[in-house]
């Protein structure tokens, strides 16, 4: 199971969304635990991927070797 950090930053934009949405996104983001490369995960660099959840985009680098998530960003973008 990989540890999961989510900056200060994306942890005050998650606290301000209205409760469904803060659910929906801390759901996605506990996920991340248990299978860091979802299938519907797309791989930005090497070590860095994305998943949506509705309109927002929740983007993390993985380091395999420790194990760890680190969500750095969450920004809204038009849904499709």
């Amino acid at each position: 199971m990989f540890a999961v950090e989510v900056i200060p930053e994306v942890f005050a934009q998650i606290q301000a969304l209205h409760p469904r949405r803060f659910r929906q996104i801390a759901l996605r983001i506990f996920a991340l635990q248990m299978n860091p490369r979802p299938p519907d995960s797309v791989l930005i660099d090497l070590d860095t991927s994305s998943v949506r959840i509705g309109p927002y985009s929740i983007t993390y680098k993985i380091n395999d070797s420790e194990q760890r998530v680190r969500v750095f960003l969450l920004e809204e973008t038009e849904e499709a």
